[in-house]
């Protein structure tokens, strides 16, 4: 069976990583490592680690200042060794015991593996089959806490693009969803509880990301491509006339006779 890696990015999570780590431990399938990447936390999260893992010596704790909880994910690729990597919040637990026993029952041949989550203050279940349409087109998103990527995702696709400070994570899978070298498959099962007053639920950087992805909709569709390039021409050759002199003239010319017939309604 493939191993697994288990990436989480830290900063002062003293609060929450206790129980983030316990329900790794007891999970049933722990052919694993769990790489902590701690951006220098200020609080005791590194002294808690160091604690845990005592009594758990599958944990390793790098602490380095980052630029972001994207950054740090990333940091960790070239450290991994497992054949599947999953990046879990520091403030997330995993649905039961038996959860990446089932994942992993499945993940086979598949490079990227998605299920569903349960948010942790509403009960409310995030789930359903993404692809790529839903993906751009919807901008509907899939929780990082669902997925589970084999390390030869991130050979064909890259990494994430710490430009983005929110959704690098959205900007990872559609870059999976539009590769065809990459097998996907989706699970109907809940993989983690997830703390929607995370990362995720922050604005920071939306409006530039959705501009972004705008124009990779744009990039993507011939005919919208043409229909745009023609209207901006349009408006350019528009804008042109309005300034030459002949339109202003014009315009002059023909003052008297618009005062004539608003004169005879």
């Amino acid at each position: 069976m493939p191993s697994l890696s288990i990436i989480i990015p830290t900063y002062n999570s003293s609060e929450t990583i206790w129980e983030a780590l316990e329900s790794i431990k007891n999970q049933t399938f722990q052919d694993l490592e769990v790489l902590i990447m701690d951006g220098e936390s200020q609080d005791a999260t590194v002294a808690l680690v160091e604690k845990f893992r005592i009594d758990y010596p599958k944990i390793a704790c790098y602490v380095q200042k980052d630029e972001g909880v994207y950054d740090a994910m990333n940091k960790a690729l070239p450290i991994a060794k497992g054949d599947y990597l999953y990046f879990f919040g520091s403030d997330d637990v995993l649905e039961n015991p038996h959860v990446l026993e089932d994942v992993f029952s499945e993940i086979q041949g598949v490079d990227f593996l998605y299920g569903n989550v349960r948010f942790k203050k509403s009960g409310e279940i995030y789930s359903g089959k993404s692809s790529y349409e839903k993906l751009v087109y919807k901008q509907i998103s899939i929780c990082h806490q669902a997925i589970f990527y084999s390390k030869k995702v991130f050979d064909l696709v890259g990494n994430y693009n710490t430009k983005y400070y929110v959704h690098a994570d959205h900007d990872l899978n559609i870059r999976c969803f539009e590769n065809e070298e990459i097998k996907i498959k989706y699970i109907d099962k809940v993989i983690a509880v997830f703390n929607e007053l995370g990362l995720s639920g922050m604005k920071s950087n939306a409006d530039g990301y959705r501009n972004d992805l705008t124009k990779k909709i744009v990039e993507s569709n011939n005919l919208l491509s043409q229909i745009v390039y023609e209207r901006d021409k349009l408006e350019a050759e528009v804008k042109a006339l309005k300034n030459s002199r002949s339109y202003k003239l014009g315009r002059w010319f023909l003052k008297p006779f618009s005062y004539l017939k608003s004169r005879k309604k």
